[in-house]
C-alpha cells in the first residue's frame, strides 16, 4: 500500500472511524474509490490535499430511512442529502416504494409520498434506470409490501388467497435477487393495514431464506403502540428475519413515557436472539398524508401538500378551518389528497430513544412535499449539532457510529460505514463547533452548516461544483461471511 499512487490526501484533521472508538490525529489517503491509507501521510505524493485540520473526518453519514425513491430520477442532484453530509440512503421505506408498479385501477394514498414519477414495472426495471442515470449517493432498496399487494391482489383491502400470497412471495424473491436489501411494511395504512400475521411471516421467512431484512411502519403509534411493536417483533421470532421498527415514537401526550416498556420489550427480544434495530429522527413532529380522522386528536397539524388546495402548504389545519368557516375534521377532508406534520411527540422521549444501543438515525425526509418537514435537510446535523454538542446526549464518536456503522451492519453495506483501509471512501469532513441544522418548520428546506465536504466513493459530492459526476452506487446486502 506503501507505493500505491494516491487521488486525495485528507491531511490533518481528526479522525472518527465511525466504530465507537476514540478520535485520532491522522491523514486520509484516497486512491480511486477506496480508503488506501490511513496515518501520517506527509510524506505520501499525492495528486490532490485537503486541508482538514481543525476539523472532523468521519464516514459518511448512512440515512437508514429515506423516501427518495424517484428523486434519483426527478431531482438527482439530492442536496438534501449532500448537504448534511449522507453518502448512502435506503430507500423504499413504509411499504411503499420505486417498484413493482400496481396493477391497472389499484393505488394507495401513501404513494404519493415518493414523487411523480410512474412506479417501475419491477426493481430489475428500477435498478437499471438508476444505473443508466447515475446516482449521486449509494442507494439501498427496500421493496415496499403496499407495491406487492397491489400488484398482485385484485382486491388489495382483501386478505390474499393462497395463490394471491404465493405470487406476492415470488415477487419478493425476484425484487431480492435484483438487489433489494428487504422489504418494508406500512401496517398503519391501507392496503398494508390489511395484512394479518400468516401474510407477514410468509413474506418475512422469503426474505430470511435470503439474508435480507423486514423494516416496519408498525400498525398504531399512538394507544397500541406497545401491542404494534409486539406484532413485528414476533415476525421477527416466528421467522429469523432481521428486523427494523420504523422511526419509533410514542404518539400523543397521555402515551409519552411507553417508549420505557417497548424498549424494554425490544431488548428482551434481542436478548432472546431476534435481531432487531430501529431508527428515529431527531424531531418532536411526525410527516405523512394527511389523514381526517387525526384532525381532532392532535392540537397542531401543518399541512405539507395539498393536490385541491397548493395554496395552503405551510399553513396550520386550524387556521385554514377558520378561514373556511368549518372543523378541523371538514377542512382535512376538502384538503386531501394532500399531506402534514402531526405535532404530537415529546422530544425528551426521542431523545431516551435514541440513546438506546440499536437506534440509527434516519430522517423520514419527504421530498416530494411542497413545504417539507424540516427533517429532509436537517436531520443528521441536527445530532450533530443540538444532540451531541449542545445536549450532550452522547458522545460525538458514539454518535457517528449510530449514523455510520450501525447502519451498515443492519443493513449489510460491506465496506461502508467506516474508515479504515480497503473501505469504500465516503467520507464527510465537518466542523464540530459549527455543524447544526438550519432548516425549521417555517423554512423547512434552509441547507445545514458546518459541513465543509463530502466524498462518495472518492469523489467529491459537496459543495456541487459545474461538471461534477455522479459517483453513487446501488449497495447490495452482504452476509457478514461474505
Amino acid at each position: 500500500m506503501q507505493d500505491k499512487h494516491l487521488d486525495l490526501i485528507i491531511e490533518g484533521g481528526w479522525l472518527i472511524d465511525g466504530l465507537g472508538g476514540p478520535r485520532q490525529r491522522a491523514d486520509v489517503g484516497v486512491a480511486g474509490e477506496r480508503i488506501a491509507a490511513i496515518g501520517d501521510l506527509s510524506g505520501r505524493a499525492a495528486t490532490r490535499r485537503l486541508n482538514a485540520r481543525g476539523k472532523i473526518v468521519a464516514p459518511g453519514f448512512i440515512d437508514s430511512h429515506g423516501h427518495d425513491d424517484l428523486m434519483f430520477v426527478e431531482r438527482p442532484g439530492l442536496e438534501w442529502k449532500t448537504s448534511q453530509g449522507i453518502t448512502s440512503v435506503v430507500v423504499g421505506n413504509c411499504g411503499v416504494s420505486g417498484a413493482p408498479a400496481p396493477l391497472p385501477g389499484n393505488t394507495a394514498a401513501a404513494l404519493a409520498l415518493l414523487g411523480e414519477t410512474p412506479l417501475f414495472a419491477d426493481m430489475h426495471a428500477y435498478f437499471d434506470t438508476l444505473r443508466t442515470q447515475q446516482p449521486m449517493i449509494n442507494v439501498a432498496a427496500l421493496v415496499g409490501h403496499a407495491n406487492l399487494r397491489l400488484a398482485t391482489l385484485a382486491d388489495p383491502a382483501a386478505t390474499p388467497t393462497p395463490e394471491e400470497q404465493a405470487a406476492m412471495e415470488r415477487m419478493l424473491a425476484d425484487a431480492l435477487d435484483a438487489g433489494a436489501v428487504g422489504f418494508s411494511t406500512g401496517l398503519a395504512y391501507q392496503p398494508g393495514g390489511a395484512a394479518q400475521q400468516d401474510e407477514l411471516d410468509g413474506l418475512a421467512r422469503v426474505a430470511a431464506t435470503r439474508g435480507a431484512l423486514h423494516t416496519s411502519h408498525i400498525r398504531n403509534e399512538g394507544d397500541d403502540v406497545e401491542a404494534a411493536v409486539d406484532e413485528v417483533l414476533s415476525v421477527g421470532r416466528n421467522t429469523g428475519c432481521a428486523t427494523v421498527l420504523s422511526h419509533h415514537k410514542c404518539m400523543m401526550p397521555r402515551n409519552w413515557g411507553k417508549s420505557r416498556a417497548t424498549l424494554a420489550n425490544i431488548d428482551r427480544a434481542r436478548a432472546d436472539g431476534v435481531d432487531v434495530a430501529m431508527d428515529i429522527y431527531p424531531y418532536p413532529g411526525s410527516s405523512t398524508i394527511l389523514i381526517p380522522e387525526r384532525a381532532d386528536s392532535i392540537d397542531e397539524i401543518r399541512i405539507t401538500w395539498s393536490v385541491p388546495h397548493p395554496e395552503c402548504s405551510g399553513e396550520s389545519l386550524g387556521d385554514i378551518a377558520a378561514r373556511w368557516g368549518c372543523d378541523k375534521t371538514e377542512a382535512a377532508q376538502r384538503l386531501c389528497p394532500a399531506g402534514a406534520i402531526y405535532f404530537a411527540m415529546d422530544e425528551a422521549e426521542v431523545q431516551r430513544i435514541f440513546q438506546h444501543d440499536c437506534c440509527m438515525v434516519g430522517s423520514d425526509g419527504l421530498p416530494n412535499d411542497a413545504h417539507p418537514h424540516p427533517r429532509l435537510w436537517g436531520s443528521f446535523t441536527r445530532v450533530l449539532g443540538r444532540y451531541v454538542r449542545e445536549a450532550e446526549l452522547l458522545t460525538l464518536e458514539a454518535a457517528i457510529a449510530k449514523m455510520t456503522s450501525l447502519p451498515a451492519r443492519v443493513f449489510g453495506l460491506s465496506g461502508r460505514g467506516q474508515l479504515s483501509v480497503g473501505a469504500w471512501a465516503d467520507i464527510v469532513v465537518f466542523d464540530a463547533d459549527t455543524v447544526r441544522d438550519q432548516a425549521t418548520w417555517e423554512s423547512p428546506t434552509l441547507p445545514s452548516v458546518g459541513v465543509e465536504h463530502v466524498l462518495v466513493n472518492g469523489q467529491a459530492v459537496f459543495p456541487a461544483t459545474k461538471g461534477m459526476t455522479r459517483p453513487g452506487r446501488i449497495l447490495r446486502r452482504e452476509t457478514p461471511s461474505a
